[in-house]
């Protein structure tokens, strides 16, 4: 597997099919979209988002009124701004805000009094969707959308045509990786951009114009989510190791100016893209980073246990370090990662190409003439993302999504071992087929990657909506993966399924216990019309159960002792509904014998 050159006519056919990818990918996740739940952070960044939005229009009418600078004055700011601040940057959340501004549909007249902030109007300029999250969700699909066209791409700088395809079919058929692809939230962006800053800095190794673009790029990763500040890390590592033997002769390398163009641009752009940061730069700009520097742990299953605190215990430390490899193990589809193992064998057995003297690494492009030592780079961008989660003191709560810019890498590395496994097949079984069925040969290698894709996407289209509680065929499924004391799900997105029981059974009182559904999922769902206003909602905790008459719970580890709230309060431990997959628990549901309850889905 040689580097491979492309052809003008090349190039187009592969933009052609690098956006049929992309339009494929959107389809997929616009088709199954709606089944899946509101979580509680997706709540807060869709709340967040129309407030930006918000700054937008007030700016607009400022313009027209002549008094644009109050827009820019500390208040100004911080009136829309500071939401969600200082949690994430604001890339996202904004093209959230415009998406929902665009294109949502007429929402309900009950919806009107659930905005964070009141409009005019109650449709977008092209209504397009029918429910306002899906508007909100729009633009992390369609980066869901460019991560297959950009693995693609990527691996076109590796793989022929074929092998290629599958690696972008492998990047997006991941159960996991799919649940949080329509999310208006950071965690499938990031990976978008972790392959766009990767892919470019590939190509500045041997053109000075890409070099400018990886700079570019990396700031606009930088809005995304702080995971970029980890990409040049895990680039200069490469960097390091393919220049090792002038390194080893202590002959410094020259520094590229890729490193160059993130180092100055990448900054710049951060601050530029989030107004809440112009009020005080540096002062907000440290209160950022030491916020994610100094993050609270969260309560995350992980074998049977919980964990919610930096492990002390060496005992603890090493099997908290086993989280991101076993999760990998458990979560990725079985076909992937035997493809992946077959990949990395042949990324390690393969030759080091031979360096041209007549070609000589400059700052511009600091790979010319040299080997850029794929396996190096495929193994940082595959192990450095997981390797962070074995610290001790690294937050895990997130689960896979916390290492999820390796996916796509991983699944490149797959597909070069299928591509191996073609090669080999090619040699041996496909000649004696070639003289009996001849005209079949040249769509071999096409049937072979669509019969490897095929149980990954089998397995993410089954694990849909509930791919946080999915595993794989060697945990054994969802069932499996409950029986090892895998994490179950978080953030309280599962209740969907129940919602139209509930409202047919609200309780009279209107006190309905809704556990760890936040109320701005609340006031979404009834935006969408999905949830009729006036059901209440009695707050948190043990006191909030008893003071309901209906009431869920979200099965997770460390939430399991509020079902015994439930026995105790209610005087029965007959659930009312239990939302299950394939026999695990997800949502139980109770209501109080005796209490009077009403049907809120007729007039």
């Amino acid at each position: 597997m040689s580097t491979v050159v492309l052809t003008p006519r090349d190039r187009r056919i592969d933009r052609g099919i690098a956006a049929l990818l992309a339009v494929l990918t959107l389809c997929w996740l616009l088709g199954t979209e709606g089944k899946q739940g509101i979580g509680r952070d997706e709540a807060q960044y869709m709340r967040a988002a129309e407030r930006y939005w918000g700054w937008f229009a007030h700016l607009t009418d400022n313009i027209k009124s002549g008094h644009i600078r109050s827009s820019f004055t500390r208040s100004g700011l911080d009136t829309y701004w500071s939401d969600n601040a200082p949690d994430h940057p604001v890339v996202m959340k904004i093209l959230y805000g415009v998406s929902w501004r665009l294109f949502h549909g007429k929402e309900a007249e009950v919806g009107r009094s659930y905005h964070p902030l009141a409009y005019e109007l109650d449709h977008g300029t092209i209504p397009i969707f029918r429910r306002p999250t899906t508007a909100f969700r729009f633009p992390a699909m369609l980066m869901a959308g460019l991560l297959a066209a950009l693995v693609f791409c990527l691996a076109r700088e590796f793989l022929p045509r074929t092998p290629s395809v599958l690696a972008a079919v492998l990047a997006v058929a991941q159960p996991h990786y799919f649940f949080h692809a329509p999310l208006a939230c950071f965690d499938a962006p990031v990976t978008t951009m972790a392959v766009a800053v990767g892919l470019c800095y590939w190509k500045a190794l041997r053109s000075s114009r890409w070099g400018l673009i990886t700079g570019v790029v990396f700031g606009i990763a930088l809005g995304v989510k702080h995971n970029a500040w980890l990409m040049p890390i895990f680039l200069c590592g490469h960097y390091i190791w393919m220049h090792r033997a002038r390194l080893m002769r202590f002959r410094l390398p020259p520094i590229p100016l890729a490193f160059v163009a993130m180092l100055v641009a990448g900054p710049l752009l951060f601050v530029a893209h989030w107004p809440w940061i112009w009020v005080s730069p540096i002062a907000r700009t440290q209160i950022y980073v030491m916020r994610h520097l100094q993050h609270e742990h969260y309560n995350f299953e992980y074998l049977g246990r919980n964990w919610n605190l930096p492990p002390t215990e060496i005992g603890d430390q090493l099997l908290r370090a086993t989280f991101p490899w076993v999760s990998t193990a458990l979560t990725v589809p079985v076909t992937t990662l035997l493809l992946a193992v077959v990949g990395a064998v042949f990324l390690i057995r393969r030759r080091k190409s031979v360096s041209n003297p007549e070609s000589t690494p400059t700052w511009k492009t600091p790979g010319r003439g040299i080997d850029r030592a794929r396996g190096a780079y495929f193994a940082v961008q595959v192990l450095g993302p997981m390797a962070v989660l074995t610290v001790p003191s690294t937050p895990i709560f997130g689960g896979v999504k916390h290492f999820m810019p390796a996916a796509p890498y991983l699944a490149i590395v797959a597909a070069m071992g299928a591509h191996a496994a073609w090669l080999a097949l090619s040699t041996t079984v496909v000649p004696n087929l070639a003289a009996r069925w001849r005209r079949l040969v040249p769509s071999l290698p096409v049937a072979f990657a669509a019969l490897l894709a095929l149980p990954a996407v089998s397995e993410t289209q089954r694990s849909h909506p509930d791919g946080l509680s999915h595993y794989n065929l060697i945990a054994g499924g969802f069932a499996g993966g409950a029986t090892l004391g895998m994490n179950r799900q978080f953030w309280g997105y599962s209740v969907l399924p129940l919602l139209g029981s509930m409202a047919k059974n609200t309780p009279a009182r209107r006190n309905v216990y809704w556990h760890d559904v936040m109320g701005d999922a609340l006031n979404l769902y009834i935006r969408d019309g999905r949830l009729p206003p006036g059901m209440g909602n009695t707050g948190v905790g043990e006191d909030a159960i008893r003071n309901s008459d209906m009431g869920i719970i979200v099965h997770e580890l460390h939430m399991n002792l509020y079902e015994a709230v439930f026995w105790d309060n209610y005087r029965t431990v007959q659930p009312t509904w239990v939302r299950t997959r394939e026999g695990v628990p997800i949502v139980t549901g109770y209501k109080r014998p005796g209490a009077p309850f009403v049907d809120l889905t007729t007039p």
